[in-house]
């Protein structure tokens, strides 16, 4: 623990967690960095689970370099808020259920542009819009995980509780509202 202690006691974490300012613009550019990861990778799997239907598929892959540039600009600000309390992000569950998530959700975004842009099968059958619409929803499940954990580091162990219970309520209610609006107004086939 004692180089984890140098680091977060360093002048540099201590000039951050100090300074509003600097804390607050790397809360921001972090938060700039998940928006362009997780918007772009996330349309896409909407997309590829119906959303939007009229838009075509291969104009995204376009957006994927401001998706790439978001991941960047996340691993050097995740890089910078893990300095500022090393110490107790390395016993913290959440961390590494984050951390998870977001490889998890790299990996979905990988095979996915692979499946659909790369020479996999794509959407041209009915087994390649299974497998398409099965990595894009485990990619918007993924960063779920990931951005819900990722919110929740910095609270007790209670509040974490009562997050996850909170969270898996409205997923739950979400998805029956989909499936019985959906049914009745004809978005969701039966």
């Amino acid at each position: 623990m004692g180089i984890l202690e140098a680091i977060e006691t360093s002048g540099f974490s201590m000039l951050v967690k100090q300074s509003g300012t600097a804390y607050v613009a790397v809360l921001a550019f972090h938060t700039i960095g998940l928006i362009f990861l997780a918007g772009v990778s996330g349309a896409t799997a909407m997309r590829v689970l119906g959303v939007a239907r009229s838009m075509p598929l291969a104009p995204i892959k376009e957006f994927y370099p401001l998706m790439y540039a978001g991941l960047w600009i996340n691993v050097l600000t995740g890089s910078v808020l893990i300095c500022l309390y090393p110490t107790e992000y390395v016993v913290d569950p959440s961390f590494y259920i984050k951390i998870g998530g977001v490889v998890a959700a790299l990996t979905l975004v990988q095979k996915l542009k692979n499946h659909l842009y790369g020479g996999g099968e794509g959407m041209d059958t009915p087994a390649g819009v299974k497998k398409a619409k099965t990595l894009a929803a485990s990619l918007l499940v993924a960063w779920l995980v990931a951005t819900v954990t990722g919110r929740v580091i910095a609270y007790s162990v209670t509040t974490k509780v009562q997050t996850a219970i909170g969270v898996v309520i409205v997923v739950i209610l979400g998805l029956l509202v989909i499936r019985f609006a959906g049914r009745s107004l004809g978005l969701v086939k039966s």
